[in-house]
């Protein structure tokens, strides 16, 4: 794991490392075309990823919802340090209307290049919530 840039809350993001050179590459190669991809959420620990759960929990949320939105720990792809939330200036973070940035179409045309695949388009397999913000590195 490599920590690749300060998230836009002051924290580290941290990637796997072939993860982090493929985003570097990606980030630098969209800014030619004037588009800034901003982390949000890279690697997160399993204790992470249970306190968000417990957060949600605790603000009267149902399992039932939660877990279409956040994975149960040992579950998310965040866990292996490949996954990473996208957001934008001007954009609720993390919610649906990503998908009408530049930054998604500009995504959307050319993150395959750099090995990343959106994970959870609409009407997934797993059920979870679509979410354009959601890429996962699988590689070239």
């Amino acid at each position: 794991l490599k920590v690749v840039d300060i998230d836009f809350q002051g924290k580290p993001f941290i990637l796997e490392s072939t993860t982090a050179k493929a985003w570097l590459e990606m980030c630098n190669q969209a800014k030619q075309s004037d588009i800034v991809l901003m982390p949000f959420s890279g690697f997160r620990s399993y204790l992470h990823q249970k306190n968000l759960i417990e957060k949600h929990l605790k603000n009267g949320r149902s399992i039932e919802a939660i877990l279409t939105h956040i994975a149960i720990p040992g579950f998310s792809e965040h866990h292996s340090g490949k996954a990473i939330d996208i957001h934008t200036n001007g954009k609720a973070i993390l919610e649906e209307e990503f998908e009408n940035s530049p930054e998604f179409f500009w995504l959307m045309e050319n993150a395959s290049t750099f090995g990343f695949k959106l994970s959870y388009p609409r009407l997934n397999q797993y059920g979870i919530i679509y979410e354009p913000w959601h890429w996962f590195y699988i590689g070239s």
